[in-house]
This record gives structure tokens, sequence and C-alpha cells, in this order.
């Protein structure tokens, strides 16, 4: 005797659960639509190590959208400060856009990262110029090091294959991007009281911060200053990035893979050693010593690449705000005479998207 068939009205399990999954997937799928709509007025998630490093962002996102960017400028803020875009293009005479994409305190190592995930996707450069100076290659700078460990540390830019997983899903989903806000009920009533009424919260924007950050990238926070030689500044200098002064390690290879990066990517690496204090080679632990060894290990970490090494010009004391970051005056100066050292060390001047 057979079983009867079951009855039209009673779901199998797994037919319940199938129809569990596609609600609580309509649900998903109503709150990020929700959240997308209500993000405007939320505070900003902290995705990135910190506001300047958000604030470039911005600035490539903007830049990506018009199209290529014909030279970038990667570094340091010896690299931010010193160079300045506005002022390299009118001197050109290819006429060149910039772009200043340097980060505070960045080593090679994260600017490896920085370049290869942030900078070169949005900028498509026909020339990537590195400024470098000698505690770029200390292995020992805690300045350096500290910045890496924020920058690891970002939802957006946290390292190995869990923070990887965490940034996709934190770059792709509102819900997850605005966790910490959506736990707070008040937070979430304001929010949707402003978006109704069309306020948006701050963010970040491509006009740069003010008296910080200048809209094509450069810094702004030196330009009036000038170096008096306080001890308090090189004893700042020697705590932060010279002592201990360790060569040879990450920081080499990490300059190394950089550049084979940007050459990968089809742009021209140039390596610009920035111009420093004669107070700023002092204050190495052994001094000029120190010096040559760093100046030996930066030819030889180039040597292979298709980099092109370039020294800046003396520049006088009155041209620097410290040791080792250029006032305004000296920045304009190395920014306008900047296109001629290139054409003299061979670069080309082909613009980006160029054959």
């Amino acid at each position: 005797m057979t079983a009867p068939p079951p009855h039209p009205h009673v779901s199998s399990p797994r037919r319940r659960l199938l129809i569990v999954v596609v609600l609580a997937l309509a649900l998903a799928l109503l709150a990020e639509g929700m959240v997308r709509w209500l993000e405007p007025s939320l505070p900003r998630p902290a995705g990135w190590p910190d506001e300047a490093t958000a604030t470039k962002v911005s600035q490539l996102e903007a830049r990506e959208d018009r199209g290529c960017t014909d030279v970038v400028f990667v570094g340091n803020s010896m690299t931010r400060d010193d160079l300045v875009p506005s002022v390299f293009h009118q001197a050109d005479p290819a006429g060149r856009d910039a772009y200043n994409a340097a980060l505070d305190a960045a080593s090679p190592e994260l600017l490896q990262r920085w370049v290869r995930d942030e900078v070169l996707p949005r900028t498509q450069p026909a020339t990537v110029v590195i400024g470098i100076a000698s505690f770029d290659l200390n292995d020992a700078a805690s300045a350096p090091e500290a910045a890496l460990r924020a920058y690891d540390g970002a939802p957006y830019t946290a390292s190995g294959l869990a923070g990887s997983i965490e940034a996709a899903f934190t770059r792709a989903l509102a819900l997850v991007r605005n966790r910490d806000s959506l736990r707070d009920p008040e937070t979430v009533i304001e929010g949707i009281a402003d978006r109704v009424a069309g306020r948006d919260a701050p963010r970040p924007s491509p006009g740069g911060i003010p008296g910080v950050i200048a809209a094509d990238g450069h810094g702004l926070s030196r330009r009036d200053l000038t170096f008096t030689g306080a001890q308090s500044t090189i004893t700042r200098l020697r705590q932060q990035f010279l002592d201990p002064f360790e060569l040879g390690g990450d920081q080499a290879a990490a300059l190394r893979g950089l550049v084979d990066e940007v050459a990968v990517s089809g742009a021209q690496a140039v390596v610009l050693s920035l111009p420093v204090t004669d107070a700023y080679l002092r204050a190495h632990p052994d001094g000029l010593d120190d010096v040559r060894a760093y100046d030996a290990l930066l030819e030889d970490t180039l040597e292979g690449t298709e980099a092109v090494l370039v020294d800046s010009p003396d520049l006088p004391r009155t041209a620097f705000a410290d040791t080792h970051h250029l006032a305004g005056t000296g920045a304009d100066a190395l920014s306008a005479e900047l296109p001629g050292l290139l054409a003299d060390a061979g670069v080309s001047d082909r613009a980006c998207g160029a054959p």
C-alpha cells in the first residue's frame, strides 16, 4: 500500500529553510538600502588611518573621475611639503599636470601599498617622483614605524588576509561601514532628522584641509616657517627618525619593490634625493659616515631597476622650515627647477595616456 502524497499546503523542511533565507536576504537588502540613504548624515566612519589620508583619497577619487594625471609625487612629509604641483606645472615646458600624493611619515614599506592600491589605479601616471632622504631607509625609525602600524590597523588598509577581507566588506557594505553609528540609537535618530532636513555630515573634501593640505595635495602648514637651528628640533629629529640608524633591511627592499610596482604600471619611476640642512646631516649617530652608507645603499637598491636617481640642488638654510622640510620659498624654488632636473636626467616628458 503506497503512502498518500504530502498535503500541498505543508512545506518541506528544505522549502521552509529556503523561505527563511530569502526573507533574510530581503531584509538585509532593505536594511542596506536604508543605511545607504542615511549614510550621508551619519558621522563619517574612520576607515582611513587619519584625516589627511582620507582627504587624499577624496582628491584621488576626484582625479580619477577627470582622467589620468601626468606626474605624481609620493613620499613622506618632506615630499608633501617640498613639491608644489602648480609650480611644477607652470615651470614645465610640456605643461604636465601633477598631484602630490605624499603621506606624513610614510616609509617605503607603507608607500609600496599606498601607491599600488590607491595612487596608481586612480591616477594612471606617466611619471612617479619618489622623494627620499636617509631616514627613509632606516629600519629603526620610530615615527615611520608608528605610521605603518596605523596604516595596518585602519579598516580600509588593514594588512593580512583577514584585514583584506574586512576591508572589502567595509568598502562594499554601508551596514558594515557604519556599524558603530548604528549601535547608538541617538545617533541614528539625529541622522534621520538631518537626512530629512537635507543636512549632511562633514566629509573629507577634494579641496583639502585648510592650512594643512592644498587641493593638489601639497602641504601648507610649514610654508611660512623658517629654520632657526633650535636644539629641540634636532632632538626631535633624532628621536623620531635617526637614532638608532639601521640600514639594509625592510625599507631598502620596499623601495626596490615600489619602483618595480611603478615600472609594471607603465610609468617611469624617478627617485628624487630631497634637500636637507647641514644640521640634518650632522644629526645622524655617526654623522657623515651614516650619510655615506645611506648613499651607497640607495645606489645599490636601485641598481638593475628602471628608476632614475635625481639629486636636488643645494638650497640655503633660509629655504628650510626645519632641518629637513622646505618652507614656501624653498618648495617653490625646487618645484620650479624639477622639470629641468628631470629633463637633464633623461626622463621623458610624455603625458599620461600617451603611447
